[in-house]
């Protein structure tokens, strides 16, 4: 199958969280990354489709992410595990400020790869 994404996606090897900024509560980890978007595994308190958040994203241990972003959940499915669901992000709301971070988080994980 082609793929059919504008941005090149970037698995992680280290633990990104997804915090909700309205409640502080961790929505889950960060599986991959890209430009446009993200996709994590949540638990039960996993967005819905369609939903739009206000999103903290941060490395606590490495430091290597530490940003804010608005993002729009466009998918989610269930996964194997119990309570568990995959959900695809895409931002919607990123700050030339945040752009310039996130970029240059991408180029890291570009040389890394």
């Amino acid at each position: 199958m082609k793929e059919q994404r504008k941005q090149k996606r970037y698995p992680l090897n280290k633990t990104i969280q997804a915090i909700n900024m309205l409640d502080g509560r961790s929505l889950g980890i960060l599986i991959n990354i890209s430009a446009g978007g993200f996709m994590t595994m949540c638990g039960e308190n996993s967005p819905k489709r369609g939903d739009i958040l206000q999103l903290h994203l941060l490395d606590a241990r490495e430091k290597s992410l530490d940003i804010t972003a608005g993002a729009t959940c466009v998918w989610q499915e269930e996964a194997h595990a119990s309570n568990s669901y995959w959900c695809g992000f895409k931002f919607i709301d990123v700050s030339p400020d945040t752009l310039e971070v996130l970029n240059a988080f991408l180029r890291d994980l570009e040389e890394n790869n």
